[in-house]
């Protein structure tokens, strides 16, 4: 575990495309959290869109801050077209601007939390371009040594299971981007993904966009929150470096909060988190598990809750759920606040992906058929041999992980 600091992991929030826009403009107006502070970038394609996403942040600026640092207009066209491939190229086209950008906004951010929805064009299609090219090492003229060595986690949202088949097919090969570069080696460190299905009731309109942001933004919160508060904690590299080795670094959070915890036992409070699971799973397949358990100073203090209760009581957990070889970290962690709520979050990864990516598959397949059949996307233009790496890198990283 990592050792006490006296200052927080530096997070910086990159958010690219409408959808991952509307969750860091949600996060900048109603969490605060220290590991964050500021450092929240918005990037899109559409001058439209972004402007909408900084009218909604612009009134929690602080003093002397500007939209200006928090914005980023990429690329030369007005869009992606609900295509990944456009989003990608305008990424390509601006990259030493978006360098130069997260220079200006996050300067030496041990770690960053790249957030888009995976059933559009611009997020899907830039976040994994850029995580890749950090990871590769950067050749722009922005470049600074401190990019080097940053931790690259990333939030995908599932799109919501009756949209077109468009999106589900952006889904699938956003998936695999984040999970693996076009090589075969892994993208991003860390990969966090919740289904818009799975948390929303709003099964009709497909619009009740703030009650699954909120809910990401709460895991987001436990999972951030969770570095360097206390003695014995969970850091981002500690999230990111077993699960790479054992190639199981996709994660979904599962979250309860407001737990009484003098009424109910840790053991409990895990497995109503465990229900909350972001994406459709089976708990039993998952071969990388955290638990974060937060709980007012004052139970801390008095003993009501303390670090070996947390862990001895995730112990038990996994053993009865049949989880006892999964690798794991517990961490507890203080808040300031009165009462007696307890919060919980899991982290489960590396599960089987079967339950999620099922959803899209048919659809996917239906709308790689059309386009190998010379379906017109514009000016965009997806090869059939990338197509099937994106494919291939996919289908080897779920059978790694099938459960």
């Amino acid at each position: 575990m990592s050792q006490q600091a006296d200052t927080y992991t530096r997070w910086a929030v990159v958010a690219s495309g409408e959808g991952g826009g509307r969750i860091a403009s949600q996060f900048f107006t109603r969490s605060d959290n220290p590991g964050i502070d500021d450092r929240i970038l918005v990037m899109n394609t559409n001058r439209a869109d972004i402007r909408n996403t900084i009218s909604r942040m612009e009134s929690n600026f602080g003093e002397g801050d500007t939209p200006e640092r928090h914005a980023l207009e990429f690329g030369s066209q007005q869009g992606a077209g609900n295509f990944f491939v456009t989003g990608m190229e305008a990424a390509r086209e601006d990259l030493d601007r978006i360098v130069g950008k997260f220079s200006d906004m996050a300067g030496h951010a041990e770690a960053f939390l790249h957030a888009a929805t995976l059933g559009g064009g611009t997020g899907n299609g830039s976040v994994p371009y850029v995580i890749d090219q950090f990871k590769s090492g950067l050749d722009t003229d922005q470049h600074e040594p401190w990019m080097d060595s940053t931790i690259h986690t990333a939030f995908g949202v599932w799109p919501y299971y009756y949209e077109a088949p468009q999106r589900q097919f952006n889904a699938v090969c956003g998936l695999s981007r984040l999970l693996r570069s076009p090589d075969g080696s892994q993208n991003a460190d860390m990969v966090l993904l919740a289904a818009n299905s799975h948390l929303s009731d709003d099964e009709t309109s497909g619009t009740d966009f703030d009650e699954v942001n909120e809910q990401i933004i709460s895991a987001i919160d436990l999972m951030i929150g969770a570095g360097r508060e206390t003695r014995g904690v969970i850091d981002v590299q500690d999230y990111v470096t077993v699960p790479s080795q054992i190639g199981a670094y996709h994660f979904t959070p599962a979250v309860s909060t407001g737990m009484n915890g003098q009424m109910f036992e840790l053991e409990y409070m895990f497995d109503k988190a465990a229900e909350n699971a972001f994406v459709p799973m089976d708990v039993g397949t998952s071969r990388v598990t955290y638990a974060i358990v937060r709980a007012p100073q004052h139970m801390i203090d008095s003993g009501e809750v303390t670090e070996p209760d947390v862990q001895n009581a995730f112990n038990q957990w996994k053993r009865e759920h049949g989880l006892v070889g999964a690798s794991g970290m517990t961490s507890l962690t203080p808040k300031q606040e009165r009462g007696e709520e307890v919060d919980v979050l899991l982290l489960l990864g590396g599960f089987d992906l079967d339950p999620l990516v099922d959803h899209s598959w048919d659809e996917f397949e239906e709308y790689k058929d059309s386009l190998q059949s010379g379906r017109s996307l514009g000016n965009a233009r997806l090869p059939s041999d990338e197509l099937r790496r994106i494919e291939d890198n996919l289908t080897e990283y779920m059978e790694i992980n099938e459960g």
